[in-house]
């Protein structure tokens, strides 16, 4: 396994990996707020927090939002772990965790947006859909 090999396989099992930990926060998987790691706890926090992204939506909209968003970061979670359809899911993580930097960027500041780790995720989704391309492309010299 090359380097570039192994750099490509931790993005995508970490992006998925964290998809997976932030809906298990969601669902009071990992317990209450306050406990270590735990931002939600339950996912009316969460739908709260989504509203507050999404000041322009009415909030029955911002709550269809945050469904949506949770049932597609378990598919994406699902798809990057499993290494099925990564160009799409690859493509799919990135349109999303853009309209999420954007939603913090415009609703809470940039400085806000900046110090959570969605601008390095946002560059991590970029290459695994970079380097999957490539290698489509080139299959023997990626």
């Amino acid at each position: 396994m090359t380097v570039k090999t192994g750099s490509f396989i931790f993005i995508r099992v970490f992006l998925g990996l964290m998809y997976l930990w932030v809906v298990a926060d969601r669902l009071g998987i990992l317990g209450p707020v306050g406990n270590l790691g735990v931002v939600w706890g339950n996912f009316d926090h969460f739908l709260e927090y989504t509203a507050t992204l999404n000041p322009w939506f009415p909030r029955v909209v911002s709550d269809i939002l945050g469904y949506f968003v949770t049932f597609l970061e378990v598919v994406l979670g699902v798809l990057l772990v499993s290494g099925i359809r990564l160009k799409e899911a690859a493509l799919a993580s990135l349109a999303q965790l853009l309209v999420f930097l954007l939603s913090m960027t415009f609703s809470i500041g940039f400085k806000e947006a900046f110090d959570y780790i969605v601008f390095t995720v946002v560059v991590a989704a970029a290459s695994a859909l970079v380097y999957k391309d490539a290698k489509r492309r080139r299959p023997g010299l990626v």
